[in-house]
């Protein structure tokens, strides 16, 4: 799937399949994610894949919105050296787009309970984390009729030189 493509057709997915996600196919999304842009360079993250059934239900808990964690193939959580959000979102947006460009559906989770995640995966107290995703191939496919995207119209959102 070309790039302009993912982005026009990506939704959030919380309902996935019982078919598992290779290994290999892992590993694509996770090299996608690596290689996002970060300040300076940095790339201050790290990602914990969960593939566990019983650690995705344990995370699931960790985010008032997060239930989709425990019907996922798999998941990642996205741990971060700084507290800055911006890198670690734009790992989650590679993260995601790659994953879609290869059929495999996905949905952020923000752990509000980020001190039990940590418990949970051995993460070290000086580390950030807040943000999870969710992964598998749909349950379903979209409801017929749905715009592709499910996004408002570009001249909806966009102001030219002005906000007017």
């Amino acid at each position: 799937m070309e790039v302009l493509q993912a982005i026009k057709t990506k939704r959030a997915i919380r309902q996935f399949s019982r078919q598992p996600v290779t290994r290999d196919t892992v590993r694509k999304i996770l090299d996608a994610g690596r290689r996002a842009q970060s300040s300076k360079n940095t790339q201050p993250w790290s990602f914990v894949v969960i593939t566990q059934q019983d650690t995705l239900v344990e995370l699931a808990r960790c985010g008032r919105y997060a239930g989709h964690l425990a019907g996922a193939a798999f998941a990642v959580v996205l741990v971060s050296d700084t507290d800055w959000a911006f890198d670690t979102g734009q790992a989650a947006a590679y993260l995601q787009l790659a994953a879609w460009a290869l059929g495999i559906g996905s949905c952020l989770a923000y752990l509000g309970e980020a001190e039990r995640a940590k418990a949970l995966l051995g993460v070290p107290a000086e580390k950030h984390l807040e943000i999870a995703i969710s992964f598998g191939y749909p349950a379903e496919p979209p409801p017929a009729g749905l715009r592709p995207g499910g996004r408002k119209a570009l001249d909806e959102v966009v102001h030219w030189e002005t906000y007017k």
